[in-house]
């Protein structure tokens, strides 16, 4: 769901609802009325497959919402009500939607946010787990700056591994570190190989819930590494 344009269209009917709200009636030219309903149309299409009931309402709405009268065309007031409190809980929603953000790990925002909030919602969760592999393919940089990067989940398992790990989240040398080592490679290969390659080779689409829950795993992971180059003390570029 676009926020500015939610965000746009609810400051016009602010406007609007003035209007509204100084005379006892209120006629628009026809310009006016038609860009009001092609606002209308724009946020529809842009949440139809996100929030489809709300889509279809705002397009019956907009059906019914202007009476035309000599050139112009009034507004039912009743009809622009129930436009106006659609408006708004679109508008909440996005705020709930910010508000998820500020849990999201700063690199995960960064690849992701502008992705996902343009509706590119399995582009966004691919390009999260694209950050997790840079990131750990840099790492084992800075640790053998001699030999061959790997990649994707060989990275994952590389850099973590259980028997011989670059980079350890805890105190390997008991049975509980080393399940710990073991569980978080396994989490990182695995969504290299379920989450960031299918992604990467083809056409899939996600909803809107399905990205944020894979960012959200993705950002879980990358406080998790956070964790494991302090644990480490590895000076990272």
């Amino acid at each position: 769901m676009n926020t500015i344009l939610i965000q746009d269209t609810l400051c016009y009917l602010n406007d609007v609802n003035s209007r509204i709200l100084n005379t006892p009636t209120i006629l628009l030219d026809c310009g006016e009325a038609n860009l009001f309903a092609q606002k209308l149309e724009t946020v529809s299409r842009n949440i139809e497959k996100e929030l489809p009931y709300f889509s279809n309402r705002i397009n019956f709405l907009r059906s019914i919402l202007f009476v035309n009268n000599r050139g112009y065309c009034g507004i039912n007031p009743f009809v622009f009500g129930q436009v106006y409190e659609i408006f708004a809980a679109l508008n909440n929603i996005n705020n709930s939607n910010i508000d998820r953000w500020s849990l999201i790990h700063p690199r995960i925002s960064n690849a992701a946010k502008s992705l996902y909030l343009d509706g590119h919602y399995a582009n966004a969760a691919e390009d999260a787990f694209i950050a997790i592999n840079e990131r750990v393919k840099g790492l084992f940089q800075i640790i053998r700056p001699s030999d061959k990067v790997p990649d994707g989940d060989t990275a994952m398992t590389t850099v973590f591994s259980t028997n011989n790990p670059l980079i350890e989240f805890c105190d390997t040398s008991s049975e509980t570190g080393k399940n710990i080592q073991k569980g978080f490679m396994q989490m990182l290969s695995g969504s290299m190989s379920a989450l960031r390659n299918p992604k990467a080779h083809a056409n899939i689409k996600l909803s809107a819930d399905d990205a944020m829950r894979q960012l959200m795993f993705a950002s879980m992971l990358m406080f998790k590494i956070d964790e494991a180059v302090a644990y480490s003390n590895i000076q990272e570029k």
